[in-house]
């Protein structure tokens, strides 16, 4: 994949397909002969009336484009490894007992919950030569030209990470992420060159892989002043829901520290009768008790700081040798 200086800051801009023509796996474009037609035949059927370029680069702004996340890539090592391999392989999720949900918001591609993982399927214009020469590559590179270009690349190159072996390539068709129609050598072929992809070329988001929902909400609380980051209404049973866990420890806590309380000042009664052997057992229980729940209690703040500490740590040493190896590079 040839690049040629930019004028601009992004650094290179792609001046050929991230793939062979003879390589396309949707060549229903390939014979267009006049550019307003291949607008028109560019998408699939869909409802909304695309009648020119702009009206066509609207769509692919918000087709392609992770633009929330763009706006928080300085802030992301926070959430993943400032690694675009990140990206575990798609059999991988069934091993976690993680669902693969389709998603048609690129600002959910590769966003994961412990129980699901959000994945945008490829849409069929992107598998056409035709659409990457006469549309992306070609003509004036205005802005939005340009970022819909990294987001496309970027999208490519998360599936060369997310279908690394046949059984990938088997769970994307049966998942819908790529064309039913395609197979193993014509895939292969296909993404033989998205590995040379590089960070220059992809919207910021892409320079990361999987990115974690809980922590993006706790991002954009922070920078973005909003209350999550992908809100999705389950009614009031799902928005308290959350709650439960953390508010029965608590009460069975305090629950037991109470009781442990009331027995202590309850076995004083009983002190100098002849239940001393009762007395000194109860006596002890409740201090026991309390002490137990202060050890746990205090287990659970030293593990959470440990854990938080740790990762942080680690992430601000990756994103320190992802800069280094960009200063060595330029």
């Amino acid at each position: 994949m040839r690049c040629a200086e930019d004028e601009e800051k992004t650094g290179v801009t792609v001046v050929e397909p991230p793939f062979k023509k003879e390589h396309q796996l949707n060549n229903a474009f390939h014979s267009l002969p006049a550019p307003q037609a291949f607008l028109h035949s560019l998408l699939p059927p869909h409802p909304r009336p695309l009648p020119n370029s702009a009206g066509l680069q609207d769509y692919l702004v918000e087709d392609l484009c992770p633009t929330k996340l763009n706006s928080l890539a300085s802030h992301l090592w926070l959430c993943s490894a400032p690694s675009h391999t990140n990206i575990p392989p798609l059999h991988n999720h069934a091993v976690h007992k993680r669902d693969i949900i389709l998603t048609e918001d690129p600002g959910l591609h590769l966003v994961w919950e412990p129980s699901r993982i959000f994945l945008k399927p490829l849409p069929s214009y992107m598998l056409s030569h035709a659409f990457w020469t006469h549309h992306l590559l070609n003509g004036d590179v205005d802005g939005n030209r340009k970022f819909v270009t990294q987001a496309a690349l970027g999208l490519l190159r998360s599936y060369h990470c997310c279908i690394r072996h046949q059984s990938d390539f088997r769970v994307a068709q049966a998942a819908h992420l790529i064309p039913p129609d395609t197979s193993w050598d014509q895939w292969c072929a296909f993404s033989t060159s998205f590995h040379a992809i590089h960070n220059d070329h992809v919207a910021p988001r892409y320079h990361y892989g999987k990115l974690q929902l809980s922590r993006l909400h706790w991002l954009v609380r922070i920078y973005r002043t909003e209350l999550n980051y992908y809100y999705y209404d389950g009614g009031y049973s799902d928005s308290f829901a959350i709650y439960y866990g953390p508010l029965l420890f608590v009460f069975g806590t305090l629950s037991v520290l109470l009781s442990a309380m009331q027995v202590g000042m309850a076995v004083e009664q009983v002190q100098n009768r002849d239940w001393t052997t009762f007395w000194a057992v109860c006596r002890w229980f409740s201090v026991w008790s309390l002490m137990f729940c202060a050890v746990v209690c205090l287990y659970l703040v030293i593990s959470f700081v440990i854990k938080s500490s740790d990762e942080l740590v680690w992430a601000a040493r990756a994103q320190y040798r992802a800069r280094l190896r960009l200063r060595k590079r330029t």
